[in-house]
């Protein structure tokens, strides 16, 4: 299905723009303040969200302003995405527009709990871009080597014939896709040293 298309940038002056790659929609996207690239991040490095639209239109598209900070499909169910301002006092789920949906309000203190997690993956998404650095065979390949647990490190030293940085995206997409996980990530900065270990069918690793 296609989703909700973007609406153009309305940002205040103390707001920064961030123009980043998104791997998931192959494609450069514009967000306005910490808070949107710290939930961008984590919408691009879960392995359950399939889709998203960031400052989304509604469903007829004519909203001149957008109603949510991202429409996402996690999991193969549609839900709309919005920053809680920081004077809001409840965390409710309010509705957009005549079709009704849902909206999941975010608090800060929810991406503050993800902190490691959102830091690490803003290091390790620069890797994915625009072009396939690591092939499918490679990719295989680092699966094997990960087995039951390796650092990076070790698969890495595994492939002394490739490219280090190819080994390397060779497991953050693997990361990326849901192949491999990693405790580490959600507790430790990220370095040579993070253990990832292979996923079984039906698991995901992503903060709830």
């Amino acid at each position: 299905m296609t989703g909700p298309i973007a609406l153009p940038v309305q940002r205040s002056p103390r707001q920064t723009l961030h123009h980043v790659w998104a791997p998931k929609l192959r494609r450069i996207v514009m967000l306005t303040g910490q808070d949107q690239l710290h939930l961008w991040t984590m919408l691009e490095a879960h392995p359950g969200v399939s889709q998203y639209c960031e400052r989304p239109a509604g469903h007829l598209g004519t909203e001149t302003t957008p109603t949510a900070d991202f429409w996402v499909m996690r999991e193969g169910i549609q839900t709309w995405l919005r920053l809680q301002d920081a004077q809001a006092k409840d965390s409710v789920v309010t509705t957009v527009g005549p079709s009704s949906e849902s909206v999941e309000l975010i608090s800060r203190d929810e991406l503050r709990r993800h902190r490691v997690w959102i830091d690490n993956w803003l290091s390790l998404l620069p890797y994915l871009t625009s072009t396939d650095v690591a092939d499918r065979s490679l990719q295989a390949h680092v699966l094997e080597a990960a087995g039951h647990e390796a650092t990076f490190d070790e698969i890495e030293r595994r492939f002394l014939r490739a490219d280090a940085v190819v080994t390397r995206t060779a497991i953050i997409a693997a990361l990326h896709k849901g192949l491999l996980i990693s405790e580490d990530l959600q507790s430790r900065p990220w370095d040579r040293n993070t253990r990832v270990r292979r996923t079984w069918p039906g698991e995901r690793h992503a903060p709830k």
